[in-house]
């Protein structure tokens, strides 16, 4: 693979991973709860899904990918505990199920007598099946399906744009609608994303480019493609979030009785007919699945590597993950995201605290070392 093609897929994966549940659902809701002070309301969102979950995201890859040399100087046990509540946030008691609920809430306005245990139990069952083979998923992530997913949403957003007959005046003021966002973009959990999928990025281009014959300890280099594909990442997803939001504002009025989770396919109804409907269902579906594979392997690896110390296999561990994720699922879109927005009020500001402190004491000590050489 040639080094450009490398930086495009792992940027897109990142785009992919980060662009999944929450991202489909909460910018639309920004727009439409901002309207006219929707231009306050980017910046806020901005900040908390774009900017922090990035700074997470290089912070990781100074230490290599590694998240318990990251986490270290909390102490094993705090270490362990609180990676132990990210996962299950970010799993099978929070994310994943959100994914399934997401994407049935798009597939449900084309086939409304849809069951929605069924649907769950296919979507477990065919989230296990893409995870079987773990060094696959970036380039199935990457090359498959992020390229059909953003094609979609770039039509969607392009088109709906264009059709939308402009806000209508908002209820908040300025500072109501950044703070709006700012809290919103909580919900996306991206910062915690973050600083897993480093993980699986890092291990991607480190394989990719050793193949290159750049060289088992060439770091500066691997850094240097980790980087790019973040910006390619971060801008793709800060573009998206500008649309969605936008969308949301322009179509607030058709969105008054319209649940978070149903907004994106509503929204494609009014700007590009019924015969788009189908589409954006299934980029609803596409998102939530390529996001739940990821979270759904970092849980896995974190029961059977930590947890089960490998007393459980990849198979019993894939199982019991998703039948968790499918029992959960259960409770609806808005008892998760309930439960999801509590836990992350308290975990996010000091997460975003320890990101800086951990970037601030790495450049630190490479400029010491650099200095001492």
């Amino acid at each position: 693979m040639q080094p450009y093609k490398l930086v495009l897929t792992a940027g897109f994966a990142m785009f992919s991973m980060f662009f999944g549940s929450g991202n489909l659902v909460f910018p639309l809701l920004v727009g439409f709860e901002t309207s006219d002070n929707y231009i306050y309301a980017i910046a806020g969102l901005l900040v908390t899904a774009v900017c922090v979950p990035f700074l997470g995201l290089l912070g990781m890859v100074q230490f290599k990918g590694d998240r318990k040399e990251y986490f270290a100087s909390l102490g094993k046990i705090p270490a362990f505990v609180l990676t132990l509540l990210m996962l299950s946030l970010m799993g099978p008691f929070g994310v994943i199920p959100r994914c399934i609920t997401v994407a049935f809430g798009g597939l449900q306005l084309l086939t409304p007598n849809l069951s929605f245990s069924l649907f769950s139990l296919s979507f477990c069952i065919l989230t296990g099946f893409l995870i079987w083979q773990r060094n696959q998923i970036v380039n199935i992530i990457g090359l498959v399906l992020t390229p059909f997913k953003l094609g979609s949403i770039i039509l969607l957003i392009l088109v709906g744009l264009y059709f939308g007959e402009g806000p209508l005046p908002s209820l908040h003021s300025a500072k109501e609608s950044f703070s709006f966002g700012f809290l919103q973009g909580y919900q996306t959990m991206d910062l915690v994303a973050g600083l897993f999928f480093a993980c699986t990025i890092y291990e991607y281009l480190k394989t990719n480019l050793a193949s290159l014959g750049s060289g088992e300890d060439d770091e500066r280099r691997l850094l240097k493609k980790g980087i790019y594909a973040s910006l390619i990442g971060a801008l793709l997803l800060s573009l998206v979030y500008i649309g969605f939001i936008m969308l949301g504002a322009e179509y607030a009025p058709f969105l008054k009785n319209i649940p978070p989770e149903s907004m994106l396919v509503e929204i494609a109804r009014h700007a590009l007919g019924h015969y788009a409907m189908p589409i954006v269902a299934v980029t609803l579906a596409v998102s939530c699945l390529a996001t739940a594979t990821v979270l759904t392997t970092l849980a896995v690896d974190f029961l059977q590597d930590d947890i089960s110390k490998n007393r459980l296999n990849r198979a019993q561990s894939i199982f019991i993950i998703l039948a968790v994720a499918f029992g959960i699922s259960m409770l609806g879109f808005q008892s998760i995201c309930s439960l999801l927005g509590t836990a992350l009020a308290w975990i996010y500001p000091f997460l975003v605290i320890y990101a800086l402190i951990q970037i601030i004491r790495k450049t630190t000590c490479l400029k010491g070392t650099q200095s001492f050489q």
